[in-house]
């Protein structure tokens, strides 16, 4: 399935259309059969081994991981897992390089905009974000190589889609429209007059909003200005109206109580836990009386040391520093500290989503969908 067009998605020779379905081809390889073999591989030889060196099994991560080390198998896993991941970005950004002007061009012509952009050149990126390339994609989000620049956004625009080898959709947006389908079937009646997505980037949770509620005002907001760049050019070559910020999510300029509804797809994990508590209290600011957080993103902790081991490979090997943290964060208790009364918080009962309720009277009904759960909570207050 080829990627959906817009007017700044970069375009494609036939051969490197063909290097970067290889490099997706690579990642599914790691993903679907060689990382979980290596969990086989420690079950049915390594972990038996250590016990027999050493009269116990592992009792943490770091004795799991001296147990696989002898192991080929689990060295060569790794290093085809860190290898496909620098070899997606290497391949699209020599595309991207390629054809830069000219997308820079188009994000910059937008004619008759229906929706709007700002930027601010004083929001200054944090260290901790500057210092580390997430997803070890070269300069993070925020990279910017001249004047009116989107090459961060078009790179992970193209890369995050054969990084997930398609299965984000032709146009990225499938955890957007999974969010947002999730939410209309267990709150049918609401309706938010604005609301805000945090951390928007491409736009990929931002625009499947607008559609689901049109008669919204839709914002997005970035700390990156080419996510910001890229993202109102994409929305507005879709035809979907938003308004589109950079801004830092823990000190947005927005009056108190001006949202319906606050969410983020993806944001958490890519933070520090300092930094997701002021986005939590910042969202409490930003929301009225009867409003709503909606966060997707957010891991529980662990079963057990072999499990952390196992799903946390991308925190230790692809530069997600952060993820470990919110997995050891206590959600109920960092809502409660941002303000939120804690009877409110509840969860859907999936692993990669959270939810918190702050509106009173509405009801809610089971989603249908597998994996989906929760209980209806009280209203927000204060």
């Amino acid at each position: 399935m080829p990627q959906a067009r817009h007017a700044v998605l970069p375009d494609q020779t036939h051969d490197e259309a063909a290097r970067e379905a290889f490099c997706g081809s690579l990642r599914k390889l790691f993903t679907e059969t060689l990382w979980p073999g290596v969990r086989d591989v420690y079950e049915d030889v390594h972990r038996p081994a250590f016990e027999r060196r050493t009269g116990h099994a592992p009792t943490d991560v770091r004795e799991v991981r001296e147990a696989l080390e002898p192991s080929f198998f689990y060295r060569a896993a790794n290093l085809v897992g860190r290898s496909a991941q620098e070899l997606l970005w290497d391949t699209v950004g020599e595309s991207v390089e390629r054809q830069l002007d000219g997308l820079d061009r188009a994000a910059a012509s937008i004619a008759d905009p229906k929706g709007s952009m700002r930027l601010n050149p004083d929001v200054a990126v944090p260290r901790y974000l500057d210092m580390v390339d997430i997803h070890v994609m070269p300069g993070n989000f925020h990279r910017e190589l001249g004047p009116g620049d989107v090459y961060a956004a078009a790179l992970y625009d193209r890369g995050v889609y054969q990084f997930a080898y398609g299965g984000m959709g032709e146009d990225n947006e499938g955890l957007g429209r999974a969010m947002t389908g999730w939410f209309a079937e267990n709150f049918p009646e609401f309706r938010p007059r604005r609301i805000l997505d945090m951390g928007c980037g491409c736009g990929f949770s931002t625009l499947p909003w607008k559609r689901l509620y049109p008669d919204a005002e839709v914002h997005g907001i970035d700390i990156s200005a080419p996510m910001v760049r890229y993202a109102h050019a994409r929305a507005e070559s879709m035809g979907v109206a938003v308004h589109l910020s950079q801004q830092d999510a823990a000190r947005t300029d927005f009056p108190d109580g001006h949202f319906d509804l606050v969410t983020s797809c993806l944001l958490t994990h890519e933070n520090p836990v300092p930094q997701i508590r002021a986005m939590f209290a910042e969202s409490h600011r930003l929301l009225g009386e009867s409003g709503m957080l909606l966060i997707d993103g957010a891991h529980p902790p662990a079963a057990d040391h072999e499990d952390e081991f196992f799903t946390t490979w991308f925190n230790y090997n692809a530069n997600e520093p952060f993820a470990v943290g919110l997995r050891k964060l206590d959600l109920a208790e960092a809502f409660a500290t941002a303000g939120f009364p804690p009877e409110a918080y509840f969860t859907s009962g999936a692993r990669e989503a959270v939810y918190l309720k702050g509106m009173a009277g509405q009801k809610k009904r089971r989603a249908a969908s597998a994996g989906y759960r929760g209980t209806t909570k009280p209203a927000r207050t204060g």
